[in-house]
């Protein structure tokens, strides 16, 4: 091998130091990356369940606030039939006492109707207020560090003390 210039102690100490440089190389650098991307992979994965659960329970918010005020619209309209018939009544009975009643029980079927409208909007949006906060909880949290998170943390409580205060949800202005 002389002949050839390569010199037989040098090539296997190459060879020792190439084998060792493939091992650490293979434990430190290829054998992490793959774990890392698995790793990002399941985070990515459990956002985009997480993202479909809250779709989900909006959708089913949505149906059942859509329930409701279905529910307010029978209500509004049995109101109403009560309120022609009380009307009919009175008027056998005296012209000006039936119109008086029949404009009481209209001007109470419409509050009661803005009533349970007003309530279940806003048990909407509180709903979706809150499943909105659980999910952005669970992404935030396995996306941020500990300093950021006692951040956010004390920036929703002082919105939850604000919003305490003064009887009103950022919610209720969208």
């Amino acid at each position: 091998m002389d002949a050839l210039g390569i010199n037989a102690a040098n090539l296997i100490v190459q060879l020792i130091a190439f084998i060792l440089f493939v091992g650490l190389f293979w434990d430190d650098a290829v054998g992490p990356i793959p774990r890392m991307l698995d790793t990002r992979q399941e985070r990515i994965r459990e956002s985009i369940e997480a993202a479909q659960r809250v779709e989900r329970e909006l959708a089913a918010t949505q149906a059942r606030n859509e329930e409701v005020l279905l529910e307010a619209r029978r209500e509004a309209q049995t109101l109403l039939a009560r309120a022609r018939e009380v009307s009919d009544q009175n008027i056998a009975r005296s012209v000006e006492q039936g119109r008086i009643q029949a404009e009481e029980i209209v001007v109470k079927a419409r509050e009661a109707i803005a009533a349970e409208t007003l309530l279940a909007r806003n048990e909407l949006r509180q709903e979706i207020a809150d499943l909105a906060i659980s999910a952005a909880t669970k992404i935030v949290r396995a996306n941020i560090d500990r300093e950021s998170q006692t951040r956010l943390i004390e920036e929703a409580l002082a919105e939850a003390g604000a919003r305490g205060s003064n009887g009103s949800s950022p919610a209720a202005g969208a």
